[in-house]
């Protein structure tokens, strides 16, 4: 368990060519050595150096986004020369956000545009488009796609300007179809969904369908476009009722819906195959973990291709014929499942697991030829590097660095370890070391991922490497109702949010305590949103056990949460949570008369998933108790905090308040 990890990390090192320390190495003077290791905070946690490399689909021109000094320049490389041919950046209230390739010579960029009285920049729908090589674009979509000298143009009705008054998804880049792309929209002034082409050019659409449903939206409905087949596909989720699964049909407009029983609500198209005239789906299938799959729309069976036991699959990957040769999965690090020994992208790909065995390794390729492929490797001790891998030649060649200013050597892997949790549960958690290690157990911080259906993965986290950078072994549990591990552990957390996931995070405490890694005089506990929760509720369900809490973003009042959402969302959390008595039970609003350990709570003034509502009523709790608590109100943030100098003060905040209730030296 714990030690097979150890000996897999060590063999990662070795790989990496870094050096391995080994775990009873003692120490002379633990502050100086840990001193000496501290990760600077800003450095960190500030921006992307560099995010979202693509090749161009002919593999001739790499875009990226650069950050310059706090703003995003999308850069565009030739990659004959590996030198810049264009920037494009915005003034003012916007930015770059993101972008896609819509063909060779064209880039589709997603403004982020200022929030009034938010820190954190959002996307209003509108998509600025420009040739590679040009110093100006045009809006083809939103609201600006219909200014001219700042006024909307002549001749332009209410209907067409509602039309623009729309949060845009990409349902396909028609790659036969160089001038044109698919995308659906939901209007804010309309009930329903609509799907256009969208001339990338100069911007006119033409509706191509109507999804009349007034429930539908972008946030439940996913629309897919197969271009060979021509054949367009609809899912909506609505909790509380069935999936729906629908066909457009072209020819006379309609929708043709399906119903088949065995659909669960992580059903997701993912292509399809023309031969056997079936779509390639991710769902369970009859098997405990999600799998591939193909549906068949006469017959309404799912029937399953590819699975791994124990564990979901995350994707499957296509050739450039939409052929599959290779799908993912996490168990405790990141996997392949070759699907086709023969096939020559399979055998590329197994040959870069071998290259670069110990990190995770993403692999795009040029559309035409395939003949150049981007390989992004990340590890635990790595943020994300990028090289160009050229297939004629054989050689790999750099390309771009997420965060150059990071000393990789001064960063602590990650190991893995399971234990069995009270009812006998196989649990897994990941801990990660201090460089200061010596034969006595460790101060520690346990770190609760959100969620609760999420997980936390093997991998580089900022935030991982700055508690252990300061002495602390930090510990993170994948407690039942994590994703990825298959639907029965996942529904297993459903209603227990408030024991059994807690219960699970306490048992993987003490098996590190029993194997002598942590001391358990010497524990706090953190997290965000749900985390935060958790650290409210375990410190209160063990009030002796930790020295402190940090709740941020934090859950406290469960009900509250409930009454806050839109219906179906509500529902949807009310089958997770439980019923009312439930609700009632697992809320630390209700029960923080037990918590003993001193509180840093933080939060987000403008938070939209968790209102800072949540933290006002515990705040109330914890005065009308007397409790001991540090509030930090962080103006204009959100549920995550965006602004640098924002996280660079919460993390001030966070080191101090370790430092002061659990000191690395006792």
């Amino acid at each position: 368990m714990f030690n097979q990890a150890i000996k897999l990390i060590i063999l990662v090192f070795f790989l990496s060519s870094y050096s391995f320390i080994t775990f009873a190495q003692g120490y002379d003077n633990v502050k100086d050595q840990v001193k000496a290791n501290n990760l600077d905070i800003s450095t960190l946690f500030q921006p992307d150096d560099y995010r979202n490399v693509h090749l161009s689909p002919d593999g001739k021109h790499i875009a990226l986004i650069r950050d310059e000094k706090g703003t995003p320049v999308l850069t565009i490389v030739a990659v004959d020369t590996m030198k810049a041919i264009n920037q494009i950046s915005f003034a003012n209230k916007d930015s770059v956000g993101s972008y896609k390739w819509a063909n060779n010579e064209r880039l589709l960029v997603f403004l982020a545009s200022k929030q009034r009285n938010k820190e954190r920049k959002g996307y209003y729908g509108e998509i600025y488009s420009i040739n590679i090589d040009d110093n100006e674009g045009k809006f083809i979509f939103g609201v600006r796609s219909l200014v001219r000298r700042g006024k909307i143009k002549k001749g332009t009705s209410d209907h067409d300007y509602e039309k623009h008054l729309a949060h845009p998804k990409i349902i396909n880049i028609l790659k036969k179809d160089s001038e044109h792309i698919l995308i659906s929209t939901s209007q804010y002034n309309d009930k329903g969904m609509w799907v256009y082409k969208l001339n990338i050019y100069n911007g006119q659409i033409d509706t191509i369908a109507k999804i009349n449903n007034s429930k539908a939206n972008y946030k439940n409905t996913r629309l897919s476009y197969f271009e060979t087949s021509k054949e367009l596909w609809l899912i909506s989720k609505y909790e509380g009722e069935a999936l729906l699964l629908s066909r457009y049909n072209f020819d006379d407009r309609s929708w043709t819906q399906y119903q088949p029983k065995d659909l669960s609500f992580e059903f997701f198209i993912i292509g399809y195959d023309k031969d056997l005239k079936q779509l390639i789906v991710k769902d369970y299938c009859g098997n405990d973990t999600l799998s591939i799959c193909l549906f068949d729309p006469k017959t309404l069976k799912l029937t399953s291709l590819y699975s791994v036991e124990d564990y979901d699959i995350s994707w499957l990957y296509f050739d450039n014929h939409d052929i599959p040769y290779a799908a993912s999965y996490f168990d405790e690090y990141p996997q392949y499942k070759i699907l086709d020994e023969n096939h020559p992208m399979a055998q590329e790909l197994s040959k870069f697991l071998k290259q670069f065995k110990g990190y995770k390794i993403n692999v795009d390729w040029d559309q035409l030829h395939a003949k150049r492929a981007l390989i992004a490797l990340s590890s635990d001790i790595q943020p994300t590097l990028w090289y160009l891998f050229d297939k004629e030649t054989n050689k790999v060649s750099y390309v771009a660095h997420s965060k150059k200013a990071i000393d990789t050597k001064r960063l602590n892997p990650q190991y893995s370890f399971t234990f069995k949790a009270r009812d006998n549960m196989p649990i897994q958690g990941y801990i990660t070391l201090p460089s200061n290690k010596s034969d006595a157990a460790l101060p520690a911080v346990i770190l609760v991922h959100g969620g609760p259906h999420s997980r936390d993965y093997w991998g580089f986290n900022p935030e991982v490497q700055l508690l252990s950078s300061r002495g602390y072994a930090v510990i993170q549990v994948n407690f039942r109702g994590s994703k990825g591990f298959g639907w029965k552990f996942e529904e297993s957390g459903f209603n227990q949010w408030g024991e059994s996931i807690q219960f699970d995070i306490l048992d993987g405490i003490n098996y590190l305590v029993e194997k002598k890694y942590i001391d358990k005089n010497r524990l706090c506990i953190m997290g965000a949103s749900f985390g935060g929760y958790s650290a409210l509720q375990s410190s209160i369900i063990a009030p002796d056990l930790f020295q402190c809490a940090i709740a941020v973003s934090g859950v406290y009042d469960l009900a509250l949460l409930i009454d806050d959402e839109e219906t179906d969302e509500s529902l949807r959390l009310a089958r997770r949570i439980g019923a009312e008595n439930v609700q009632k039970l697992h809320s630390p609003t209700n029960t923080i008369h037990l918590l003993k350990s001193p509180v840093l709570l933080v939060h987000g003034t403008k938070d939209d998933r968790t209102p800072l509502e949540q933290a006002e009523v515990l705040i109330e709790q914890l005065e009308k108790y007397k409790k001991n608590y540090e509030w930090f109100e962080m103006k204009n943030e959100g549920h995550n905090f965006y602004k640098t100098e924002n996280r660079v003060i919460y993390y001030e905040k966070v080191i101090g308040f370790l430092n002061k209730h659990n000191p690395i030296t006792p």
